[in-house]
């Protein structure tokens, strides 16, 4: 009977009153679970590029080209689907960008020319960035803000799952399957059934539960499915203008401010994880494998160290000093990193970047809950449009990052943009006082 009564959620199309329980755990594990396959097959390119180039006789550099593109695309598809996020609602954003990716897959399976090839590469950045502000948006409608750090903590692990899953899947399939194109037919099966599970299980909750703001899991009960038969047709008639009342996060300048903390971001994160292994090989003429194995302990740290920082965001009720520690800390592990001379032991190279992992994992999961709280405070129903900034916005990251750093590193050396990365950390402590909520936790029974 308890099996029963917890799947009974499936027979509506939305649900009018907030889960509680192991339903809101099983709704947020969906969307985890979409969101790292999402990021798989974003991803599969990467441990295969070598024979992509090999089988069409192209250069890295024109992959570059494709690789900057699709990341403008990316900008404009989350400019454009954040909005229908937030008017048609949650589900449809998880569910056809993981099926249309599938999809993709399959023709970029068989694709005959590069610039085919290249042509999907922007397709699938296009919908991934509808599912990005989707994503965040379900996953702020799921939690009340006391614990909302904790959930964009698991939200993050995504990330890493979806390139630990490229990299294995690679690495076991490629020796029974040599070539590229095998691994996009393992990517349309895998983001096929993804879709189907997320059809079948996941629903949305309605605009009317979407529209409240929920500071405690106490709250909640106040949208328990009794409370939700008492409503009435006055608040389904307010329904019709929570979209238009949307609209306002688009009006708020301390919103694009705030969402200028993720560009700063964005730009540290890529940069340890597409340039710190050629960093410390070429700067500090460590092996490959070595340098990779330095790099490792940077995300074996990171994944420990965002569960750490949401707990503690949680617990103090405080995002801003949990995110200013972070850009802070961050930042003088990159000056000092890029500062050490170039004898240093790989032991200390593994510690410096053991505690910029442990550091760096202080900024994403507390932000996240800021910037969902900063935005249901102008209006609950533009979260998925907010979030939509920031998704188009990150992409200038990528296309500094991929322009610049180059340049810099030619002219100036490696050390030089190391310490620009922990300017951009510095930058990230600066922005945050512009986002909603105190510096310090409250003192228990004050006002």
């Amino acid at each position: 009977m308890k099996q029963t009564s917890f799947w009974r959620y499936r027979k509506h199309k939305e649900l009018d009153f907030f889960p509680q329980g192991k339903l809101r755990w099983w709704l947020l594990g969906l969307i985890v679970l979409g969101w790292a396959v999402e990021q798989y097959e974003a991803l599969k390119n990467g441990p295969v590029l070598v024979y992509i180039l090999e089988d069409f006789d192209k250069t890295l550099v024109e992959w570059g080209y494709v690789a900057a593109f699709a990341g403008l695309v990316y900008s404009m598809g989350a400019m454009l689907l954040s909005r229908a996020t937030d008017r048609f609602g949650r589900r449809p954003l998880m569910i056809w960008p993981v099926f249309a990716y599938a999809m993709i897959s399959v023709v970029g399976a068989v694709t005959p020319n590069f610039w085919t090839l290249a042509f999907l590469v922007a397709a699938g950045s296009f919908l991934m960035a509808g599912m990005n502000p989707a994503v965040h948006a379900a996953s702020r409608d799921l939690t009340p803000q006391m614990g909302r750090a904790m959930v964009y903590s698991w939200v993050s692990l995504a990330f890493t799952i979806g390139a630990l899953m490229s990299t294995m899947v690679a690495a076991q399939t490629l020796p029974i399957w040599p070539g590229w194109r095998s691994q996009y037919w393992i990517a349309a099966g895998l983001g096929t059934f993804t879709a189907l599970v997320i059809f079948i299980f996941y629903r949305d909750l309605s605009s009317r539960v979407r529209g409240e703001v929920q500071q405690t899991p106490e709250q909640t009960a106040k949208l328990s499915p009794t409370a939700a038969a008492e409503s009435t047709e006055a608040e389904s008639a307010e329904v019709i203008d929570a979209y238009d009342d949307g609209r306002l996060v688009y009006r708020s300048p301390r919103l694009w401010l705030l969402s200028l903390v993720i560009v700063f971001w964005s730009l540290t994160y890529v940069t340890v994880s597409a340039y710190v292994p050629t960093f410390l090989t070429q700067h500090y003429h460590l092996e490959p494998a070595r340098a990779a194995s330095v790099t490792s302990y940077f995300w074996i740290v990171f994944t420990f160290s965002v569960f750490i920082s949401g707990w503690l965001s949680d617990r103090l009720r405080v995002r801003k000093t949990v995110i200013a520690f972070g850009g802070l800390t961050t930042g003088g592990c990159f000056i000092i990193g890029a500062n050490l001379p170039v004898d240093t032991p790989e032991t200390t190279l593994m510690i410096m970047w053991s505690a910029t992992g442990f550091f760096a994992g202080f900024i994403y999961p507390a932000w996240c809950a800021m910037y969902s709280e900063t935005a249901e405070a102008i209006s609950p129903h533009g979260v998925g449009r907010a979030f939509g900034i920031t998704a188009t916005l990150s992409p200038l990251a990528g296309l500094f990052l991929n322009l610049g750093l180059p340049q810099v590193v030619d002219i100036w050396g490696w050390s030089t943009w190391m310490v620009i990365a922990g300017v951009c950390c510095f930058c990230v402590t600066a922005l945050v006082g512009v986002g909603r909520g105190p510096w310090l936790p409250e003192i228990a029974g004050s006002k």
